[in-house]
Formats: structure tokens, C-alpha cells, sequence
């Protein structure tokens, strides 16, 4: 056994180095291909630049890559096969608009030079003077020195936005509370979703939060106009998904704020356990660094944070719904072919500031024809879009670029092959970072030694990674995912055993961490759905996983994940379960170590959980074999994890602070009474300091005992050259 799984991890290090090596070759390719002396014709971009010129040399560069994309289509002819080069000098370019790249623009390489080019969806502007004595009355704390800024007319109204960004910081919008989220006392809602055939009478229906006594007290909400609450808003966190509300009207005697939208989903409501917190009100803005939409007078308003002054600070909104700002998109021909888009890179290219307003599940207030958005739960805020956007594509190549200060998404994959996202930061993302999949198929897709950090900022479901269904052999490889409050890695998108197709998907060497951070339910460091044969989660290493409520799980397969290889995993600090199988098929989980899952705070009578499978079912669920699980608080087994069709072997358990139990037996009694992990022990692993969070084994631990072949941890997350 000892040896086969040598060669195992053999082939799999072989495999992932095999496609690493693919990838660079690729990039080695794409950054050859910058060489403009083997190009057909270099077009030059310059913030100096002028639309009106040749665009052939750099002193002779066009102003916007819109007119150079222009010039290499007026170029061709139509003829793609011949290579163009666009070289954008350092600088910021104002993107009004989405560029769109169709199959008449294969075959092309944009280039940033030094610190990159940017990509901007924003409009940038100045405070102009310092608030009033009578507008200051308007705010609590209003002694502070406050910068008003005096809104355009954009369309015959007012600029509206809902992010603002300060020197290149995404600044809070008046929030209450400041910090953390309140919990309401009742909701309500006059027409709710049939439970049974998950179907609604009505499109919209009235609702109402409660809030409990004295929570909202301080803002005192009795005493704003109508016109006021409307361009408020209360965001609700409700399991893993979100919905936010514009605040209709406000009852003093029973803390009710009203609202509408679309019934809540049967399946996962709002509670009277869900948390909530208010935006955009003038009796929050109280806190430096904060800002405020004064959509009633025309105004924005701002408390500089120490240091910032009035005429030397940069501030940015997005274009209203400019939620999109690189559309790579084959075009469709007839029914169930595509021309795809081949052979774009880009290197060196920034996008930043986008909006947030997406499709049709956002509404309207009606307030002076502008006014905030709302929008319905969806899991992973799968309705949103990417700030690059590529569809009915293959060998598109995203190397060395930055996605920064998005409403949605940082990339959106669809109906594409052979695409690679390679030492790409995404970074402050409003939903998630790269969403690959649910269109007809996408097949080799790569997401490879990218930085995927500070996610969810506007919808907080937002998963860092997202591979739905019809996908075969995505590679997401060597990434470093942290700060969300949703889930890592996710993975199928079907929920059962409804069939599904997600295929041979890699999930291998990310390092995954500060994921959840009790602002949201039901995650895990890597979810998966519904059958996936050949996907293989390995080599990741996952920590700090916290929920709120319940969930917050290392290694999370969900309802149907059916074929999936967990192996060589290191897990530690997550809640009530390194390993939680809701219910599943032949999964295999094997050769990890799993340390330190912690108490669901939700739940304090429940002990610490350190593997669970909740149901019971007909088949083998899962095989847990050759694992090291460590612990300090709780028992060994969780929920069904007993009683399920579970096979155990040659596992290594160790309490580090009492006796390890199983059921309430000690090990000898339960493999006695079960016949489970008849070769298993109990035993010290001896790490080399667990509390410092070393993990690796001294000379002599007894996990070779099991089999147990150890694996340098330390190659998980991103990589150097």
C-alpha cells in the first residue's frame, strides 16, 4: 500500500508540474510574441497619445486601446492570421464603455509597459469645499471636518454611484453598525414562497424586518422623510447567501423596516438567527474614512481619514453600470457550433472600477429616475458578470495582469477551451474572482499562480473560485485565496444525484484561508456538487474557516459530490469539521492531515466535530483511509459519521488533550463493535510544533505505522518563478 501510494503522489506532483509547465510554455510563447519585430504590425497607446494618429510609433500612439483594436480590424481585412501587437505605455485609460474583442480580433497581444497600463471603469473628481455649519447638522459627530462634493447631471440626473474608492481604497458607505451585523427579532412577508412547489402567487410581495428592542434606537429612523430611507438600504445575510433591501418606510412602534421584493426562497429564508446592518443612512456617518450619498440634496459626503486633505486626495466611482469592462466573445453560428475567438493575450494590464448593477435582479426606487439597487439571494452571486468577460473562446491568456476594485466578479469563463489566467492578482473584488463554467462545455481552462484576495466587498456570496457545470479538466493550481466571506473553491453546481457533468476538474496545491469570518453559512474551504468523477482536491493546504451559524468546513462535499479524490490535504483551524460530507458517493479521502476543527459557536452543547457525514444512505459514501486527525477539544466523529456507509483504514487519531472517543467508545471498543479502521491507532503523530502550526513529522512518528506517506505542505499557494 505503502508504495502504491508513492507512486501516486509521484504521478499526481508529475501531472501538476507537467500542466505548470504547459502553462509557462504558453506565457514563454505570449511574452515572445511581444516582440515586435516578428509582429506584422505594432499599434502604440499612450495617455499622451491622440485617436487622430497613425498609432505606428510611440510618438505617434493613439490615445484608447478601443481606436487601436479599431486599427488592427481596418488592418487585417478580415484576415486574422495575421499576428498584431498593441503596446499600451504606463498609465490610466479611461474605459467608458465595455471593449469588446470578437473573432475578427484573434490573434492579438495587448502589452503593458512598466508598472502596467490601467483599465479604468471610474470617473475620477474632487471634493470641493468643506460642509457647512447647517449641512453638518444632518450627521451625528458633526463637530468633524466633513468634504462635500456637489453631484453632476449625467442623463438630466444626478451621478449616482454606491462604491467610492480614496487613493485607491474601497471606502465605507455610512454603515450601522460600524462593525459586525445585528440580529433581527421577526421577519415577515405577506406573500411567501409555496415550500412545496417551490413556486410564487405574486412577482413581488410587501416584507418587513424587525429589529429587537433598542437596536436601532440611536439612529432614530422615525424622524427621516421617505425621501431619505429610499436611498437606504438594509443588507440581509441569511445562510450563504445575501439580499439587499431598500428601506421603503421605517414603524417606530413595532422597529419594522419595510420593504419589497421577489418571496424569500423556501429553501433558505431570512431568520430571526440572520444577521443584518444598514448602509447609506445620514444618522451612521459618523466614522472617519466613511462616506454618504446624499441623494435628497444632490451631495456626497466624506470625513477624511487623518492625514488625507481636501485638494490632494483622489477619489473614484464607477460608471454607472459599467459592470463589464473586457468582453472577449466568440460569435455564434447556427445552433450547436460557435466561431470561437482564439489567440488574445494580455500582459501587464490592470482593470479596475467597475459597478455593481447586474441584470435584471436589481430594481429600481424611482427616485428622481436614479437611485440605489437591490438585489435577490443567489448562491455564489451566480447572476453577477466579470469585470473581463470571456465566452465562446479558446487560448486566451491572461498573464501577469491585475483585476482590482470590481462591483462582480474579476473573471467570468464561458463555453471556452484552453484558456489560462496565469500570476494574475485579483484583488477587492465586489463578488468573487474567476467563475469558469454552466454554459454548453468548457473544457482545459487554468486559473495558475494567481492572487485571489479581499473578495465579496458587495455581494458577500461571492466565491473565489467557481467552476460550474459541463466543465472537464479545469486546472486551478498554486493560487493564494483568502479574506472571503463565502467559500474557496467551489466546485459541480448540481445539486443531488441529478447526473451532472464536472469532470476530471484539478483542485491542487492553492493555500486557502480567512474564508467566512462569521459573516455567512454553509462553506467550505473546497464545496463541491453532484458527481465529479476524476476531480481531485490535493495538495491544498486550508485554515481559519469560520461560519456563522453552522458549516465553515475544511473539505465540504455537498449534496451528490459523487467521485472525488481528497488527498494530501493540510486542514486545520476550521469549524466543526475538517472533513464534512453532507451525503455523497465513492469519494475517497486519504493521506491528510486534519488538525485542530474547532466548536460551532452556534452550537455550544454539540462537541467539536473533526470528521462528520450527515446521511445515511444505501451506498458507500466514502472511504477514509491513511489520515492523520488531531485534535484538542471534541470527539473524532460527528453527526452520521458513525452509522454512514463509511470504510475506514489505517487512520492515525490523536486527542492531545484527553482520550479519543468514537461514538462514546474508546478506539479498541469501536473497531471491536464496528469493524471499522481495524488498522488504525491511536497515537501521538509528533509534529514538529502543532501550536506553532508545523506540521511536519519528527524521525520515528508512528504514522508510517498507516502508510501514511508524507508531503511538503509548504508548495501550497503561489509559487516563484
Amino acid at each position: 500500500m505503502r508504495n502504491r501510494n508513492i507512486m501516486t503522489k509521484s504521478i499526481a506532483a508529475s501531472l501538476s508540474l507537467i500542466l505548470l509547465g504547459i502553462g509557462f510554455s504558453m506565457a514563454q510563447s505570449a511574452e515572445n510574441s511581444s516582440d515586435t519585430t516578428s509582429a506584422l504590425t505594432t499599434f502604440y497607446v499612450s495617455a499622451t497619445g491622440s485617436d487622430e494618429n497613425s498609432g505606428l510609433s510611440t510618438t505617434d500612439a493613439f490615445a484608447t486601446v478601443t481606436r487601436a483594436r479599431n486599427a488592427i480590424r481596418e488592418s487585417r481585412t478580415g484576415d486574422t492570421s495575421k499576428r498584431c501587437v498593441v503596446v499600451i505605455s504606463e498609465g490610466e485609460y479611461p474605459q467608458p464603455e465595455t471593449l469588446v474583442l470578437g473573432d475578427e480580433d484573434s490573434n492579438t497581444e495587448y502589452v503593458g509597459e512598466g508598472a502596467g497600463a490601467v483599465l479604468s471603469g471610474g470617473i475620477r473628481f474632487q471634493f470641493q469645499r468643506l460642509a457647512s455649519a447647517a449641512e453638518k447638522e444632518l450627521f451625528p459627530a458633526n463637530d468633524a471636518e466633513i468634504w462635500v462634493y456637489d453631484l453632476p447631471k449625467v442623463d438630466d440626473a444626478p451621478l449616482f454611484f454606491e462604491q467610492l474608492f480614496v487613493n485607491g481604497r474601497r471606502a465605507v458607505r455610512s454603515r450601522f453598525p460600524n462593525d459586525g451585523f445585528l440580529i433581527p427579532e421577526s421577519i415577515w412577508e405577506e406573500f411567501p414562497m409555496n415550500p412545496q412547489t417551490r413556486s410564487v402567487d405574486h412577482a413581488v410581495t410587501p416584507q418587513e424586518l424587525r429589529a429587537r428592542t433598542g437596536d436601532l434606537d440611536d439612529l432614530k429612523l422615525e424622524e427621516a422623510s421617505t425621501e431619505v430611507l429610499s436611498f437606504a438600504q438594509f443588507i440581509v445575510h441569511h445562510n450563504w447567501d445575501t439580499t439587499r433591501r431598500i428601506i421603503r418606510s421605517y414603524d417606530k412602534e413595532t422597529r419594522a423596516l419595510r420593504c419589497e421584493g421577489v418571496p424569500m426562497k423556501s429553501w433558505n429564508p431570512w431568520r430571526d438567527s440572520s444577521l443584518y446592518y444598514l448602509e447609506n443612512l445620514p444618522m451612521a456617518f459618523d466614522q472617519p474614512g466613511e462616506w454618504f450619498y446624499d441623494g435628497v440634496n444632490e451631495r456626497v459626503f466624506y470625513r477624511p481619514l487623518e492625514g488625507e486633505q481636501l485638494n490632494q486626495t483622489s477619489f473614484i466611482a464607477p460608471v454607472s453600470g459599467l459592470n463589464c469592462l473586457l468582453d472577449i466573445n466568440g460569435s455564434k453560428v447556427g445552433v450547436d457550433e460557435a466561431k470561437k475567438t482564439t489567440s488574445i493575450r494580455f500582459r501587464n494590464v490592470q482593470f479596475s472600477y467597475t459597478d455593481a448593477a447586474s441584470g435584471n435582479t436589481q430594481v429600481k426606487p424611482g427616485v428622481s429616475g436614479h437611485g440605489p439597487t437591490q438585489f435577490e439571494p443567489l448562491q455564489a452571486a451566480a447572476f453577477t458578470t466579470g469585470t473581463v468577460r470571456i465566452s465562446n473562446a479558446s487560448d486566451i491568456i491572461f498573464e501577469r495582469c491585475r483585476v482590482k476594485s470590481t462591483g462582480e466578479y474579476a473573471f467570468v469563463i464561458m463555453d471556452c477551451s484552453d484558456c489560462q489566467i496565469i500570476r494574475t492578482d485579483m484583488e477587492d473584488l465586489g463578488a468573487g474572482g474567476v467563475r469558469i463554467g454552466d454554459g454548453s462545455m468548457d473544457r482545459h481552462n487554468q486559473v495558475v499562480n494567481c492572487n485571489i484576495v479581499h473578495g465579496g466587498r458587495f455581494f458577500a456570496s461571492g466565491t473565489a473560485v467557481w467552476i460550474g457545470q459541463n466543465t472537464e479538466d479545469t486546472l486551478i493550481l498554486h493560487n493564494e485565496i483568502a479574506d472571503f466571506f463565502y467559500t474557496g473553491v467551489s466546485a459541480g453546481w448540481v445539486w443531488g444525484y441529478n447526473g451532472g457533468h464536472a469532470f476530471r476538474n484539478c483542485i491542487e496545491y492553492n493555500h486557502i484561508h480567512h474564508i467566512g469570518q462569521g459573516a455567512l453559512a454553509d462553506m467550505g474551504g473546497v464545496y463541491t456538487l453532484g458527481r465529479s468523477t476524476g476531480t481531485r482536491v490535493c495538495n491544498n493546504v486550508i485554515h481559519d474557516v469560520d461560519s456563522y451559524g453552522y458549516g465553515g468546513w475544511g473539505l465540504y462535499p455537498d449534496e451528490g459530490s459523487e467521485g472525488i479524490l481528497f488527498e494530501n490535504n493540510l486542514v486545520y483551524d476550521v469549524t466543526d469539521g475538517s472533513f464534512h460530507q453532507h451525503y455523497g458517493k465513492e469519494n475517497i479521502l486519504r493521506n491528510n492531515i486534519l488538525a485542530r476543527s474547532k466548536k460551532n459557536p452556534a452550537k455550544p452543547d454539540q462537541p467539536a466535530h473533526q470528521i462528520a457525514v450527515s446521511r445515511i444512505e444505501d451506498h458507500l459514501s466514502v472511504t477514509i483511509e491513511r489520515n492523520i486527525i488531531y485534535w484538542k477539544d471534541g470527539v473524532a466523529l460527528g453527526y452520521n459519521a458513525n452509522n454512514a456507509k463509511v470504510v475506514y483504514d489505517s487512520n492515525l487519531w490523536y486527542n492531545a488533550t484527553s482520550d479519543a472517543t468514537f461514538g462514546g467508545l474508546s478506539h479498541e471498543e469501536w473497531v471491536k463493535t464496528t469493524g471499522k479502521d481495524v488498522n488504525g491507532i491511536v497515537a501521538d503523530p509528533l509534529f514538529v510544533d502543532p501550536d506553532a502550526n508545523d506540521f511536519r513529522l519528527k524521525s520515528g512518528s508512528p504514522a508510517q505505522k498507516i502508510g501514511f506517506v508524507p508531503f511538503d505542505y509548504t508548495q501550497a499557494g503561489v509559487q516563484p518563478e
